[in-house]
C-alpha cells in the first residue's frame, strides 16, 4: 500500500498522480485503486471550487457595497448574473456526484458541500464576520442568500439519501423558511384558545412552534429537527382545522404519542396530565378507572412519525405507558394497604354496603335506565354504577350484584311488566308522599 501521510497528501499534484498511474507496471492492484480515489478527490476540490468560486466572489466584491449607487439596469444585470451562477454550480453538482465512485464518496461529496454552503451563507449574513446576524441584508444578497437555501432544498429533494441531516441550518434558514411552510404562531394561539385547550398544553405547542436556534424550551438546530418541526406543527393545523369530537387535549396527547414528540417538555406535561386523576378527590375505583381508560387509549395510538424528536431517549409511547402503569400499581397498592389498615383496627367494623333497597336487582337497574335516559344522573362509563351498585348497594334478598349482572338487567330491551309495575308503583308513593308532606 502508498500509504501517503496527509502532509504527503498536501503537496502532491494532478501530474504527480497521472505519473503514478502510468507507472501502473510497477505498483499494485491496491495501490491503483488507492491513487483514483485520491485523484477523483483532488478533481473533486477544484471543480467544487470552480462552481462556487462566482458566487464566493460576488460575495467578497460587493461585501459592504452601497448598492443604491447602481442603476436599476446593472441591478437587474447582477441578479442574471446570480441565476446563472447559482445555475451552473446545479450542473457541476450533477455532473461531479456521477464520477463519484462509490456510495462512501458520494455522501462525503454532498457533505462537503453542504458545509461550504452553510459556511458561505453564515458569512453573507455576518456570522463569521460581525457575529451580528441581525443586520439587515441588501437587496442583492437576499438573492444570494434565497439561492443558497434554494441549493440546500434541491441537495435534500434529488439528494436525499446522501445528504447530512445532522449537520447545522444555515444563519436565518428557520426565521425565512417558516413563512413558507405554516403561518405565525399567534394563529396557532388563537386557533388552540377557541377550542379552549389547556394552557399549559396551548403554551407548550405555541413554544415549539416558535422554536430557533437559540429558544429556550426548544432548541433548532439541525435538518432533522427542522424536518420534525414542520412536520408536526403542519399536522397540528391540519388537526385544528377539523378537529375530533370529543375531550381535545386528549386528542392532542394522542397526536402528540402518534408522532413521537419525546421531548422532555412533552413528557413532564403527561406527567401533569395524569397526577391530575391520581391527585384529585375522586374515590379510588374512579381513579383506577380513569388511569385504565388513559392506558387503553394511548396504547392504541398508532405510531406515524418517520422518525423520533430526539433518537437517543425512549419513544413518548413507551414512557407515558410505563408511567401510567407505574401509577396504576401504585395506586392499587395502596388502596390494598388502607383496606388491611382498616380491617386491622377495625375487625367487626361497619359492612362496606351503604345502604339496603327493598326492591329487587332488576328493579333498581329498571330504576337507574329510566335515571340514565331522563337524565336525572350522568356517567361516563356504565361501569362505574357498576362498580358502585356492587360496591356499596345491597338488596334484601342478598343477590348476586355482579357487574355481569348489572350489565345483564341493564342492557335488556324489554324489562318484564311486574319489574317495570313495582318500580312504577314505588315512583307513585314517592309521588304521592310529596304531595302529603311536601306539597306548595
Amino acid at each position: 500500500m502508498l500509504n501517503f501521510t496527509l502532509k504527503q497528501i498536501n503537496f502532491l499534484t494532478i501530474e504527480k498522480i497521472d505519473l503514478y498511474l502510468l507507472n501502473a507496471d510497477s505498483i499494485t492492484e491496491g495501490d491503483y485503486s488507492e491513487l483514483y480515489i485520491i485523484k477523483y478527490k483532488f478533481w473533486q476540490n477544484i471543480i467544487m471550487a470552480a462552481a462556487l468560486i462566482k458566487i464566493k466572489g460576488f460575495v467578497q466584491t460587493y461585501t459592504g457595497y452601497n448598492f443604491e449607487n447602481i442603476t436599476d439596469l446593472e441591478i437587474e444585470e447582477l441578479k442574471v448574473f446570480l441565476a446563472e451562477a447559482f445555475l451552473s454550480v446545479r450542473w457541476e453538482i450533477e455532473s461531479e456526484f456521477d464520477k463519484a465512485p462509490d456510495f462512501s464518496n458520494k455522501t462525503q461529496y454532498i457533505h462537503n458541500l453542504q458545509l461550504q454552503l452553510t459556511h458561505l451563507a453564515g458569512g453573507l449574513t455576518g456570522f463569521d464576520q460581525e457575529n451580528d446576524d441581525s443586520k439587515q441584508l441588501s437587496r442583492v444578497f437576499e438573492w444570494v442568500l434565497n439561492g443558497l437555501f434554494e441549493l440546500f432544498e434541491y441537495l435534500r429533494t434529488y439528494f436525499k439519501a446522501y445528504f447530512n441531516y445532522e449537520a447545522d441550518l444555515p444563519v436565518k434558514f428557520i426565521e425565512r423558511a417558516k413563512n413558507t411552510y405554516f403561518t405565525t404562531p399567534q394563529d396557532l394561539t388563537d386557533k388552540l384558545t377557541e377550542l379552549k385547550v389547556d394552557k399549559d398544553l396551548l403554551n407548550l405547542l405555541k413554544n415549539f412552534s416558535e422554536a430557533s436556534r437559540d429558544s429556550e424550551k426548544f432548541t433548532l438546530r439541525t435538518w432533522r429537527q427542522w424536518d420534525y418541526l414542520v412536520g408536526v406543527v403542519i399536522i397540528i393545523y391540519a388537526f385544528l382545522d377539523d378537529p375530533i369530537k370529543g375531550d381535545i387535549n386528549l386528542e392532542l396527547l394522542k397526536l402528540l404519542i402518534s408522532q413521537e414528540f419525546n421531548s422532555i417538555q412533552v413528557y413532564a406535561y403527561f406527567i401533569k396530565y395524569v397526577e391530575r386523576v391520581t391527585l384529585g378527590e375522586a374515590i379510588f375505583q374512579e381513579q383506577q378507572q380513569e388511569l385504565l381508560y388513559l392506558i387503553k387509549v394511548f396504547r392504541q395510538v398508532r405510531i406515524d412519525a418517520e422518525f423520533m424528536y430526539d433518537s437517543k431517549v425512549q419513544s413518548l409511547k413507551s414512557s407515558v405507558l410505563e408511567s401510567l402503569e407505574a401509577e396504576l400499581a401504585y395506586l392499587e397498592q395502596k388502596e390494598k394497604l388502607l383496606i388491611q389498615s382498616l380491617k386491622a383496627t377495625e375487625p367487626n367494623g361497619p359492612s362496606k354496603f351503604y345502604f339496603t333497597v327493598a326492591i329487587t336487582l332488576a328493579e333498581l337497574m329498571f330504576f337507574f335506565r329510566i335515571m340514565l335516559e331522563v337524565k336525572v344522573i350522568f356517567t361516563k362509563f356504565n361501569s362505574y354504577l357498576y362498580e358502585f351498585v356492587s360496591n356499596h348497594i345491597k338488596t334484601q334478598r342478598a343477590e348476586n350484584l355482579s357487574k355481569q349482572s348489572q350489565r345483564n338487567h341493564l342492557s335488556n330491551k324489554l324489562f318484564p311488566d311486574r319489574t317495570v309495575k313495582n318500580v312504577k308503583g314505588w315512583l307513585e308513593k314517592m309521588i304521592n308522599h310529596i304531595n302529603l308532606y311536601y306539597d306548595i
